[in-house]
């Protein structure tokens, strides 16, 4: 993934390069520029060499047509005749320092050749804007006024560079900041009425700018928030619904029962067994607001919860001992197995009791004749497991078990005493610890619930 820097960091950048970018475009076209127009007064310089090297002065219309010539080139030249000694003089001299010797010399005489612009007045103010050379031909000596090239098209030139330089970095600087800045602010902008008319979808935003970044992620991070609020709202009414169609259903075939067992009773026409099934629904129906009332308390359980340590090999056994009359009515027998020593948590007894003794219940009521609770330590968490010799859970029901009202044989429910609820409270209270039930068939038969909580 790119770094991605501040905006104050790019506004810097930017700054730097539009200072920078046209001053080194400047002084890159003002050498250039230097370099050009040298070449362009040498070339010049070489054409009047050319034209003294090959043109002949002897006669006056000659000297005339050269100097013509060299005014076409806009030379000024004062030439002398070469002098014969020149050579022995500069025997040995350096090939400037002998140029300027015979130059010098061949002025010592009386010029051959001097251009219009050195024949008028005040020459020297005008030569001003002119390179000297000297030149050392074979047959004349002296010196050339090249006229320099003009310092305004220079700068004129290297300005030009500068500004362009300019233009093309600002030209640079819009793309970067309508790609990296205004082009996601405008996606953000889309997405945000996108997220306003349901649709939470929404792509991460290809952006170099830090802060942009940040303001997508918190858009996008927003809809994924709204996108998990949604479903589990949605999951919550699918639940609430299903709740209040069960809760119906549950309430209505016991006080139909009662009704009916109540109705008989006050004609005369039932015996002592219609008054025990009336005393029996009327139990059922306690238990089951009993346990609604509980399940409904236990969403902000543990905003409610006393933490404390709790030995968990006292609280197997409390619990055993709470559902021992349960499962002596039932002809059940509990075992208490492989409880190691020393096992604790933090967490409210009370409420880990109902988690153990719903458990219990709920091994009790679907068992054969027996249910066993073992407790051990691993992997930095305790273990709680009970096991029953029943049928087991069908293998289609295993991922239901937990949800509130749910039986696996809705039929049978009313034999077995359940409300739906038991282990549904108790994931909820484990859950509220930090822990969790798993439910899972033994591999030699039957059922086994384990809770997990973390040790201390």
């Amino acid at each position: 993934m790119r770094r991605r820097l501040s905006l104050h960091v790019w506004l810097g950048v930017a700054l730097a390069l539009v200072i920078a970018v046209p001053a080194l475009a400047g002084l890159a076209a003002w050498a250039a520029a230097g370099r050009w127009q040298a070449g362009r007064e040498a070339h010049r310089r070489d054409r009047a060499v050319a034209v003294l090297r090959t043109a002949p002065l002897d006669t006056p219309a000659q000297r005339e047509t050269v100097a013509r010539r060299l005014g076409a080139l806009g030379v000024e030249a004062e030439l002398g005749p070469a002098v014969a000694e020149a050579k022995a003089a500069i025997d040995g001299a350096d090939p400037k320092t002998a140029v300027d010797m015979t130059a010098k010399m061949a002025l010592a005489n009386k010029p051959v050749l001097l251009t219009a612009g050195l024949q008028k007045d005040s020459p020297n103010a005008r030569l001003e804007s002119y390179r000297q050379s000297a030149i050392a031909l074979e047959k004349v000596g002296g010196l050339l006024w090249v006229p320099r090239e003009s310092p305004a098209t220079r700068w004129a030139i290297a300005l030009g560079a500068g500004l362009a330089a300019l233009a093309a970095a600002l030209i640079v600087i819009v793309v970067l900041l309508r790609r990296w800045v205004l082009q996601p602010l405008a996606r953000l902008a889309a997405d945000a009425e996108r997220i306003a008319g349901g649709e939470l979808d929404v792509e991460p935003l290809p952006t170099r700018a830090r802060e942009v970044a940040q303001v997508g992620d918190a858009l996008h991070g927003m809809a994924r928030g709204l996108g998990v609020a949604l479903r589990t709202s949605t999951a919550a009414e699918h639940e609430r619904r299903f709740m209040v169609t069960a809760i119906a259903h549950d309430l209505r075939t016991p006080l139909f029962t009662l009704r009916g067992s109540l109705e008989a009773l006050e004609r005369g026409v039932g015996d002592a067994g219609y008054l025990d099934r009336a005393q029996a629904k009327a139990a059922h129906l306690d238990r089951l607001i009993s346990d609604l009332f509980t399940f409904s308390r236990l969403e902000y359980a543990r905003d409610t919860i006393a933490f404390e340590e709790v030995d968990v090999g006292a609280l197997a056994r409390r619990a055993v001992e709470d559902a021992e009359p349960i499962a002596a009515a039932r002809g059940c027998v509990l075992q208490v197995r492989r409880v190691e020593s020393g096992l604790c948590v933090r967490g409210d007894a009370d409420a880990l009791l109902r988690v153990l003794t719903n458990l219990l219940d709920n091994a009790i009521r679907h068992g054969r004749g027996r249910v066993v609770l073992g407790a051990h330590r691993e992997n930095g968490a305790v273990r709680l497991e009970i096991a029953d010799d029943g049928p087991g859970f069908a293998p289609d029901d295993l991922d239901h078990v937990f949800e509130p009202l749910f039986r696996s044989d809705r039929a049978r429910a009313p034999r077995t005493g359940g409300t739906g609820l038991g282990l549904a409270i108790a994931r909820r209270l484990a859950r509220a610890h930090g822990g969790d039930i798993e439910a899972a068939n033994a591999p030699g038969g039957g059922a086994r619930a384990t809770l997990t909580l973390p040790a201390i």
